[in-house]
């Protein structure tokens, strides 16, 4: 997350190509980046290098070929929200300092701490509340 509660381009993409990718796992028939791309409207270059993590987490399988594309191997009912954005940008902090202490040199003294994390833990529980599934109807 770049910024308080605003997601980056790159984890809202990421959405949109999980969504995509949803709809292959049931039908089991590959969808290209080519045809992602007309639909979302977002380059077929920049897919490219997006649908990497989800190669990397196992989330989909790839078919090469005329036919070729994507399917998405891991069940949509599974996945939260929370899972895609972490597999596309891997934090999930509101502020730097809830994940690594070290990089706060108040971090003993922090009258604020708690509270950020009262509010990370929010935010967490909320993105797992919703699954890729639910995006599809």
């Amino acid at each position: 997350m770049s910024s308080f509660g605003k997601l980056t381009t790159r984890e809202r993409y990421g959405v949109r190509l999980a969504i995509q990718l949803a709809k292959t796992f049931s039908t089991k028939t590959p969808i290209s980046l080519a045809t992602i791309s007309k639909e979302e409207q977002i380059s077929t270059k920049y897919l490219e290098q997006l649908i990497v993590p989800f190669k990397k987490a196992g989330w989909v399988i790839s078919t090469r070929g005329r036919e070729g594309g994507y399917v998405m191997k891991k069940n949509p009912a599974q996945v939260s929200l929370r899972n895609i954005l972490e597999v596309v940008d891997k934090k999930l902090e509101i502020v730097h300092c809830i994940g690594n202490h070290k990089k706060c040199a108040l971090h003993k003294t922090c009258r604020a701490k708690n509270a950020w994390m009262k509010v990370q833990k929010a935010m967490e529980t909320a993105l797992d509340s919703v699954k890729l599934d639910q995006l599809l109807k």
